[in-house]
Parts: structure tokens; sequence; C-alpha cells
């Protein structure tokens, strides 16, 4: 019995595990070295420090999409890229940073009823300073940054798994994810 014709996307090539271990080496070396860089910042010094992070996470994940992509696999749908409309990209900006404030409802409430460490003190210092303050972080922390993560977790882990499954890309690139951001209130 004839089998049906395959899909064409399945036709395109995948990343695999040398694009996985080379985006996700350089994010995690960037990101070391970018928070090696915020550890030698004097403690009070406003809002830049977190700005800064927020543009090189985005920075470091371009950089590691860029490494992946140059590899082997040479094709932007293999890393799910597809085009898309204005108004998609408008709701999707938007819920990311709707999912950003609420983070600040989720702490100050887990701050009233248990007292650690606050990880986040930077960010609600920065979004106190005033509304140039409050943009630039909204900017830089709530698009910016999360599309760096994006482009290595999504675009390269999640797409480098799916020969195992969607259900394991799905979830090992979000434990991935996860223990990139180390223990704190969020996780």
């Amino acid at each position: 019995m004839p089998t049906a014709p395959r899909a064409h996307h399945s036709t395109i090539p995948h990343p695999g595990w040398p694009e996985i271990l080379i985006a996700t080496g350089i994010y995690v070396l960037g990101i070391s070295l970018l928070g090696y860089w915020m550890l030698q910042q004097p403690g009070e010094t406003g809002n830049f420090p977190i700005n800064v992070a927020g543009a090189v996470n985005f920075g470091v994940g371009l950089a590691a999409l860029l490494a992946a992509y140059g590899l082997r696999v040479r094709n932007w749908q293999a890393f799910g890229f597809r085009p898309t409309t204005f108004g998609w990209a408008a709701i999707c900006i938007l819920l990311g940073v709707v999912g950003f404030g609420l983070i600040f409802a989720v702490e100050a409430i887990y701050f009233h009823v248990i007292t650690a460490m606050n990880t986040q003190a930077d960010f609600q210092a920065a979004a106190k300073s005033g509304i140039g303050s409050l943009l630039m972080l909204l900017f830089t922390g709530a698009v910016l940054g999360p599309i760096g993560e994006k482009l290595v977790f999504r675009g390269v882990v999640q797409t480098g798994l799916r020969k195992y499954g969607h259900w394991v890309a799905l979830f090992g690139s979000s434990l991935m994810f996860a223990a990139i951001h180390g223990p704190s209130v969020i996780f």
C-alpha cells in the first residue's frame, strides 16, 4: 500500500544537538558574564544595570540563535520563524507586558506572606523611579529580554528537541529555561 507523501515542512532540515549545544553554550556564557558584570556594580546604581541586562539578554539570545543558524541548518523556518501580521505581533507584545506586570502582583503577595530574599528588587526599584524609568524597564525587561530568551529556548532548543515529540520539545525546553533562571520567586 503506497504511503501518503510527507508534508512539505518535513523536508526542511531541523536543528539538532549541535545547534542546541552551541546556542545554550553561548547563552549561558553570555548571561554568566552579564551576571558577573552586574555583581560588580555598586549597590545603589539606579535602574541602569537592570535595563542593560534586558538589552544584553536580547543580544546574547540573538547571537546564540545566529550561531546555531550558521552551524548547519541555514533555514529560518527550521527555527520556527513564520510570517505573521502586525496585529498578532502587537497582541504578543501586549500580553508580554501584561505578564511582566503581573509578576509584580505575584511578588507583592509572596513577599507579604513569606519573607525571603527579594531577587527582583532591581526591577521594583526601576519601576518606582518614574514614568521614563518604568517605560524603559518595560521595553528592556518585557520586550527585549524575553525575545532574546525565546530565540534560544523556543527557536533552537524546542525545535531541536521536536524530533523526540512535541511534548518532549515543550517540556525539555521549558525545563532548560527554568534551570537557566535558577531558584527564584517566579520559578
